[in-house]
């Protein structure tokens, strides 16, 4: 009994952190841990996004999926930046309190710089375009779990199977693991390009590390460099 009336006041000062003002029962989500109904929303997802033939159809969609907890707690659906024409798509994680707040990926300090990498090879928001694995903010910033990436990943499928670039640049760990369908991490996924396929697609897409990794670890920015000079020598040739 004790243990019970714990964990309700815990329940009670999370909902009061994220501004809820009516009592939420702890059982409201129990039936979403029912792998057969999580499957089933998955295929049912799935359907629904094959109807969908351009960006705009897509962008509603998006931001009228309920199915996903993590845009209760966040201010915007962050869709996406840049020009969607370009043959050159760069994919990041999940937005942070900066990006939540104003509705684009990558406008913090690392989408700063993220900008002055690109600004390297003659790469900015106009002549690129990008999108985010998860297009709300997870709380805490913290990473989003496997559960979060799958609900989320058909989008990003779907938004590359309209935009159709040439060339992918997966911005971190969680973006290349997903996108690559990988189990290893960003250090051995870096510096060489690699194949996304889905349907008929095969697009050429090269990892590297996250601006937010490189500001723990500015060690790490040569690195980075090389794998920028690939993926220029990358759209020289497609050129």
């Amino acid at each position: 009994m004790i243990k019970s009336f714990e964990k309700n006041i815990d329940d009670l000062k999370f909902q009061i952190e994220l501004g809820v003002t009516e009592t939420i029962k702890s059982n409201i989500n129990e039936n979403l841990n029912n792998p057969d109904l999580e499957e089933n929303i998955f295929i049912n997802d799935q359907n629904d996004l094959s109807e969908i033939k351009n960006l705009e159809d897509l962008k509603s969609y998006i931001e009228n999926y309920d199915k996903c907890e993590l845009k209760n707690t966040s201010r915007s659906t962050v869709f996406c930046d840049g020009n969607s024409k370009s043959k050159i798509m760069l994919i990041g994680e999940a937005p942070g309190n900066q990006e939540d707040i104003e509705g684009k990926p990558f406008v913090g300090k690392s989408g700063k710089l993220l900008d002055k990498i690109l600004e390297f090879i003659n790469i900015n928001r106009k002549n690129c375009y990008i999108i985010n694995i998860i297009p709300w903010r997870p709380p805490g910033n913290r990473n989003p779990t496997t559960k979060e990436i799958r609900q989320c990943l058909p989008f990003v499928k779907k938004h590359i199977e309209l935009v159709k670039p040439d060339i992918l640049v997966l911005v971190g760990s969680i973006s290349a693991k997903s996108i690559l369908d990988k189990d290893i991490g960003i250090t051995k996924l870096r510096g060489e390009w690699h194949i996304y396929k889905d349907k008929k697609l095969e697009i050429p897409a090269l990892p590297i590390f996250h601006p937010a990794y490189l500001l723990r670890r500015p060690t790490s920015k040569s690195l980075v460099m090389k794998d920028i000079l690939l993926l220029n020598r990358k759209i020289q040739y497609k050129e």
